[in-house]
């Protein structure tokens, strides 16, 4: 005798619909960027009405709010994953790889950071200062990374932490930046492996 299938219960089919509504908006974010993209795009990308999204969410940018704070979440658990138990150098290089991996994984969360910080740049974003605040906050991490590796012995004890880590954010940024624009354009492996050479030639003891 089958058994019947377990009926979901109503804060499941909540969560479910708004991970599909989220999902959506980071899609159609990466495609059109945020003024190309509407309720009426999203709610119709994810199967729900426009009035069921205006319903959930409010506005548009309390949308965006939220796919900018679950993206922020996804790249945590991601960096927990890659780096494990690696600290200093090693685990600055995983989260160099990592970032440029997600940008081109099959996860929108894992793009659509860059399309929202380029709308930042340009003074046209609500979400501005949330976006300072998060690559403040990412210097500040790979600056500790490297003052590990230093406390380790493995990174140069000369180098300015802060400068290096603005210099491989703008790396790991632009690197990106091209790969939406043009994704056919160049093989990101290759710069992958020319982003590790640099770190190790430019930080390794």
């Amino acid at each position: 005798m089958t058994s019947e299938p377990t009926r979901r219960t109503q804060a499941e089919r909540r969560a479910e619909s708004e991970r599909r509504l989220i999902e959506a908006t980071a899609e159609l974010i990466v495609e059109r960027g945020v003024e190309g993209t509407s309720l009426a795009d999203i709610g119709r990308r994810a199967g729900a009405s426009h009035a069921a999204v205006n319903h959930r969410f409010g506005s548009k940018d309390e949308l965006v709010d939220r796919v900018v704070d679950e993206a922020s979440i996804f790249y945590v658990r991601a960096a927990r994953d890659r780096i494990g138990s690696h600290t200093g150098y090693d685990a600055l290089v995983d989260i160099c790889e990592l970032y440029l991996d997600l940008v081109d994984g099959p996860d929108p969360l894992g793009r659509v950071h860059i399309v929202l910080w380029s709308a930042a740049v340009a003074h046209t974003a609500p979400q501005r200062s949330t976006h300072l605040d998060t690559d403040r906050t990412f210097r500040t991490f790979l600056a500790g990374l490297m003052r590990q590796g230093i406390t380790e012995g493995t990174i140069d004890p000369t180098i300015d932490v802060h400068d290096v880590a603005v210099t491989i954010v703008g790396l790991l940024r632009g690197v990106s930046m091209q790969r939406l624009l043009d994704p056919g354009g160049f093989d990101l492996a290759g710069a992958k492996v020319v982003t590790t050479d640099l770190l190790e030639r430019s930080l390794r003891i």
